[in-house]
């Protein structure tokens, strides 16, 4: 069995997901429009209900759901911004996967204040 690779639409320098059997290995999801990639949100709870509006429309697309989010890692790019992050988790998470909540660190694009990391199971039908 292949790994297989999904990648942005439009393109970005690297894939959007990988899907091995029923895992889906997210890269960093972030408040970005999806089309234009423009980042939405000026502050870390507008980002984050962003972010996990789009990590819910990434899974779905791949026959799973946030329900089925086994991993997850947030990155904030500010200290100050972990208890809107948490609050955003748990209103999308309420399950409160295994994750860690890395601080202090800088993202690729300066606008952005956050972005995670999960790992998903996409369900047995039956």
């Amino acid at each position: 069995m292949q790994p297989k690779f999904i990648p942005h639409d439009p393109p970005r320098i690297y894939s959007k997901a990988c899907v091995h059997g029923n895992l889906i290995f997210l890269a960093g999801e972030d408040c970005k429009d999806p089309r234009t990639e423009k980042v939405r949100g000026s502050t870390v709870a507008e980002q984050a209900d962003y972010l996990f509006e789009n990590l819910k429309a990434t899974l779905e697309g791949l026959g799973s759901s946030l329900d089925n989010v086994v991993s997850l890692t947030g990155y904030v790019t500010d200290p100050r911004g972990m208890d809107a992050y948490l609050q955003a988790r748990r209103k999308y998470l309420p399950h409160c996967p295994p994750s860690a909540l890395i601080m202090g660190i800088q993202l690729a694009d300066p606008e952005m204040l956050v972005e995670i990391q999960a790992t998903a199971v996409i369900p047995e039908k039956g």
